[in-house]
């Protein structure tokens, strides 16, 4: 049985003064190239289902797996600065907007297992494929907050109670958080005094990351907080004091990502990961890890609601993207009032 490896140090400044990312053991900062019997995977997913998903095409194909974990901004700027001499060989997780705004420095692949996506879930001229679909939801510290007082919907978050209590990240530095934000303006009508509202009921107080928000509920460091439904599900399901709440008002469903890393220097291996993550049987067990396939002929885990249930529609990444500078201006204002 071949050695899983994942990477455990931290990787020195990156260009643009961007957070830092796992890297390779000891002094092999990068992967070797010479390797053919190597993939380098970008990971900005949670290692709950990277991690057994990666091991097993390793076990399955005798291809070494090289995981390098990070945020997307910090993946994102890694890709962009390897341009001219590529380490990676594939972006895995992370939401729709990442693989948007990489286009351009993502390999066009045809993948044989599209067939079987359900509409709309190849992007880019076949650039990236969506692997998981991820509603975005509210969650609450049953410990801190009685049922009767829990929030029900996104309108709720701005109630005087939960002013400075709302564990969200810095969406000018966080895609989920952003997307979070976006989805409330969507389902609320799409007033832009919201941006300004949500800012304020902040009230100064925000967490390092997204990844962060559901754990500094559960800690009761914060009382809510607005994220996709997975970590949330996860965190209840490992014993945490931490409900679930599918707004009354709807939802938008946010999709995660794989896609090969142009020029990739494993190219034939990045295919051969890429073909497995999207395979029919691995999809039928992301229900194990509280995810939803994107495939058509995969159902949806049935310990989940269905998306109908929850009265939710597509989270539209375009449209996300082509707003980000008028967010981004539109939250600084308020920040500085």
């Amino acid at each position: 049985m071949l050695i899983f490896q994942r990477m455990q140090i931290l990787c020195a400044a990156l260009l643009l003064g961007v957070s830092s990312v796992l890297v390779g053991c000891g002094s092999a900062r990068q992967a070797p190239t010479d390797d053919e019997n190597l993939v380098v995977v970008y990971n900005c997913g949670a290692e709950d289902w990277t991690d057994p998903i990666a091991k097993e095409f390793q076990e399955e194909t005798g291809i070494r797996v090289q995981l390098v974990d990070g945020t997307s901004d910090a993946l994102m700027t890694r890709i962009r600065t390897e341009q001219e001499n590529p380490r990676g060989d594939v972006l895995w997780g992370g939401v729709e907007d990442v693989y948007l705004s990489l286009t351009s420095y993502l390999a066009s692949y045809d993948c044989p297992e599209e067939g079987a996506l359900r509409s709309d879930y190849v992007g880019g001229d076949k650039a990236y494929y969506l692997i998981t679909e991820d509603p975005y939801v509210l969650a609450y510290n049953t410990d801190l907050i009685d049922a009767e007082d829990a929030p029900t919907g996104w309108s709720d978050l701005f109630k005087s109670r939960f002013r400075g209590r709302i564990a969200l990240a810095d969406p000018t530095k966080s895609l989920v958080s952003y997307d979070v934000i976006m989805t409330m303006m969507d389902v609320l009508g799409g007033d832009n005094a919201l941006i300004s509202r949500m800012e304020d009921q902040l009230d100064g107080h925000m967490v390092s990351a997204s990844a962060e928000q559901v754990k500094a509920v559960v800690s009761g460091a914060y009382a809510v907080t607005a994220t996709a439904e997975q970590p949330v599900l996860r965190s209840r399901s490992a014993g945490a004091h931490i409900e679930v709440v599918y707004p009354r008002e709807g939802t938008r469903v946010s999709a995660t990502g794989v896609a090969i890393i142009k020029n990739a220097p494993h190219i034939e291996n990045a295919k051969k990961f890429l073909d497995f993550v999207m395979s029919r049987r691995v999809h039928e067990r992301l229900g194990v890890y509280e995810r939803r396939s994107t495939r058509a002929d995969v159902t949806a885990p049935p310990n989940l609601p269905t998306l109908a249930e929850i009265h939710s529609t597509r989270f539209d990444a375009r449209h996300a993207a082509a707003f980000r500078d008028e967010f981004l201006s539109e939250w600084r204002a308020a920040v500085i009032k």
